[in-house]
C-alpha cells in the first residue's frame, strides 16, 4: 500500500515584521534599495512561488517593487521631504496556491532631509554698528 500525501495550500505568505520603517533620502537617484522585503509560506511546495505588489500609499509613483523579488527601490521621479516626510505603503504578498492566499504589509518610508534649499535674506544688506565694548560671543544681530 502506498500512500501519497498531497500539500494543501493552507498557509498564508509573510514577512517578518508586519511594519517596516526604511529611510531614503529625498536626493536619491532611481533605483535606490528602499528595503528588500523577504515572505516565507509555509506550505510545502517545491512549485511555491510569492510575489509582491504595492497595493496602496504610492499614487505618485516614487517607489516601486520587483515582482517576484520584493526588492522596493525609488523611482525617477523626485522625493521632497518638505512636501511629504513619510510614505505609507501598502504591500500586498501572495501565493501562487490553489487557492491563491496572501497578506499584507506595510512599509513606512522616512524621508530624510538634504540641504536643498539655499538661505534666503529678506534685505540684499545689513548695517551693524559694534559698541567698543561688545563682548566675546554677545549677539551683535538677530
Amino acid at each position: 500500500v502506498y500512500i501519497e500525501v498531497q500539500n494543501e495550500n493552507d498557509n498564508v505568505p509573510l514577512t517578518e515584521d508586519a511594519v517596516y520603517y526604511p529611510s531614503v533620502p529625498e536626493s536619491s537617484p532611481p533605483n535606490v534599495k528602499v528595503l528588500q522585503l523577504v515572505a516565507e509560506d509555509r506550505d510545502i511546495d517545491p512549485l511555491q512561488q510569492i510575489s509582491y505588489r504595492i497595493t496602496s500609499g504610492n499614487p505618485e509613483g516614487y517607489f516601486t517593487i520587483n515582482s517576484t523579488s520584493g526588492l522596493i527601490t525609488t523611482t525617477a521621479r523626485k522625493l521632497d521631504r518638505e512636501n511629504q516626510p513619510e510614505h505609507i505603503l501598502e504591500v500586498l504578498v501572495m501565493d501562487n496556491g490553489e487557492p491563491q492566499l496572501s497578506s499584507t504589509t506595510r512599509v513606512v518610508v522616512q524621508v530624510e532631509d538634504v540641504n536643498d534649499h539655499a538661505p534666503e535674506f529678506d534685505q540684499k544688506m545689513y548695517k551693524v554698528q559694534i559698541p567698543a565694548n561688545a563682548k566675546i560671543d554677545q549677539p551683535l544681530f538677530q
